[in-house]
């Protein structure tokens, strides 16, 4: 399978609103409300088992790839010893599954992961060791557990289906 292009880059930041402050100043970025990615069914290197995960992050508005600025949070994929570029992510792919074991199949180790309530796999990330250093996220098509900041429901994009930081202000992807 071919991926798609690069959707965002994840950059994992010990203050939010520092960073997105500076990306502003800096290079002139503007960015989306705040969001979460928030689900009780995270594995990662801090838990096998599957628990509670809340990222907090922004995405640039634009072009892609976008900058995703996402703070640091608990002791496992996000933790702040990870912080600066932590990701290349690639959204939108109908059989992740297929992905998995294909991308597992060719030796590279999967960090960690999430699953929706059917148990459908909605993400994983694969570790940095063989990229240098940075993850690559590959993300489904499916919706994921995208919330605002403040809890509520994130608005769906119509063109996608899924939770959209960028929606809550009326942009579309």
């Amino acid at each position: 399978m071919t991926l798609p292009a690069v959707d965002h880059i994840g950059i994992l930041v010990l203050d939010l609103e520092e960073a997105v402050e500076r990306h502003r100043r800096v290079l002139g970025l503007e960015f989306s409300v705040a969001g979460r990615y928030r689900t009780d069914r995270y594995v990662d290197e801090s838990d096998a088992c599957p628990h509670r995960h809340d990222a907090r992050f922004v995405v640039s508005r634009g072009a892609t790839p976008r900058i995703e600025l996402l703070e640091a949070t608990g002791d496992g994929t996000h933790a702040p010893r990870h912080a600066g570029v932590h990701h290349l992510a690639f959204t939108g792919i109908a059989d992740l599954d297929a992905e998995y074991d294909r991308v597992t199949a060719a030796g590279v180790r999967v960090e960690a992961q999430n699953t929706d309530d059917d148990g459908r796999r909605l993400l994983f990330f694969a570790a940095a060791e063989p990229w240098s250093g940075t993850r690559l996220e590959l993300v489904s098509a499916l919706p994921g557990p995208i919330v605002l900041d403040d809890g509520t429901p994130a608005p769906r994009d119509p063109r996608t289906g899924r939770p959209s930081v960028l929606m809550a202000e009326g942009e579309s992807r």
